[in-house]
């Protein structure tokens, strides 16, 4: 599976299922920073060329629920092992890192379509790194 599939089945997964159980994830206490957003990006690229674009079968598709599960599939898949060794980033880091980003993501996604007050209130019920988080991934839509 492509690593941007594999991003992309887990936003439609949380989309679909998320729970509070989630929210006790360590993902939740996780801190995205520019360097480490800039190192999965160059991941993903490097997955890509290195599996030379070739799609895998939509029957084989996995849908992690948590950050420990995406960290197996990572440790799994041979090329995503290794690319993320070269780039010093463990399959648990960037298993975090995939779902503290899918969860930002989501909220600056859907915070247009929001009533203000209820995303402020939503917001403020984040965690320090989840609120750090949307602001990122805020910064860095404003820079598209």
């Amino acid at each position: 599976m492509k690593l941007h599939h594999l991003f992309s089945a887990l936003l439609l997964a949380a989309c679909v299922a998320a729970t509070p159980a989630h929210a006790a994830d360590d993902a939740s206490n996780f801190l995205l920073t520019p360097a480490l957003m800039n190192k999965m990006k160059a991941i993903d690229a490097e997955v890509k060329k290195q599996k030379g674009g070739k799609e895998d079968d939509d029957e084989d598709a996995v849908n992690p629920e948590t950050v420990a599960d995406l960290a197996r599939e990572f440790e799994k898949d041979k090329v995503a092992k290794a690319v993320l060794a070269k780039h010093g980033v463990s399959s648990r880091e960037m298993a975090s890192a995939t779902f503290a980003l899918m969860h930002a993501g989501m909220y600056v996604m859907f915070e247009q379509s929001m009533d203000k007050k209820k995303a402020a209130q939503l917001l403020a019920g984040y965690t320090k790194a989840q609120q750090a988080n949307v602001a990122l991934v805020r910064s860095m839509n404003a820079k598209k």
